[in-house]
């Protein structure tokens, strides 16, 4: 009788412990939902901000590898040149950029304008990495200092791509309900629009480039209370 007993608690402690898992796999799967959608609602400037800070740090990595190149010390005949390693971490930083650029245009693929912009920034990065390939697998310090300048400057057309699709949009205020909207705008010197001019519209339609996040409609007051 103990042992039926026994075998009976055992099956309803795994009958609960299975219970409990499934709810909160099914919680933590909600949970993630809303946050994509969240993240989804708040583009492109949930990875504007993202790409800010990666920019950021290649800079900062770009003018240590400058150091490293430069360093007597960088290396000799028995160790592997320090601007190697320097390279590859930047190269890393550069694959999170380049991931970066591929997600907002898959995001805009169906806007000629988004898709062309973004894919230009992505093939931007792709152009600094074939640069830190090259400080990557040479030995020379001429020829990683010649590299790591090319780097340099690639960087700084990578930069100045971004600048031309995020410049304004930290400043921009839109009114509750409206658009954010990328309206194509030529910089001087380009044979056609290439950059942004973020601007506000009551309707999406009415946007010419791509359309970014919609600004918040405040709640009335106490509709996050719930009934009472």
């Amino acid at each position: 009788m103990k042992r039926v007993w026994n075998r009976n608690c055992v099956y309803v402690l795994m009958v609960s412990m299975a219970l409990f898992l499934c709810g909160a796999f099914a919680s933590t799967l909600m949970e993630q939902r809303r946050t994509a959608k969240r993240v989804a609602a708040a583009e492109p400037f949930a990875t504007f901000h993202l790409l800010d800070r990666q920019l950021s740090f290649l800079g900062q990595q770009s003018a240590a590898l400058q150091k490293e190149v430069r360093s007597p010390q960088a290396g000799n005949a028995k160790t592997v040149p320090a601007w190697r390693s320097a390279a590859r971490r930047m190269r890393r930083t550069v694959v999170t950029i380049e991931r970066f650029a591929l997600r907002l245009r898959r995001r805009y693929r169906g806007r000629p304008f988004g898709n062309r912009l973004f894919g230009r920034l992505r093939a931007r990065a792709v152009s600094v990495q074939s640069a830190l390939k090259v400080v990557r697998s040479t030995d020379s310090r001429a020829r990683a200092g010649a590299a790591a300048s090319e780097v340099d400057k690639r960087i700084v057309a990578l930069g100045l791509q971004y600048n031309a699709i995020s410049g304004g949009y930290a400043a921009l205020q839109c009114a509750p309900g409206e658009w954010t909207c990328c309206q194509p705008k030529r910089q001087s010197g380009a044979a056609r629009a290439d950059a942004c001019a973020w601007t506000c519209r009551k309707q999406p339609k009415s946007c010419r480039g791509f359309v970014g996040a919609r600004a918040k409609i405040p709640l009335p007051r106490g509709a996050d209370r719930g009934n009472d």
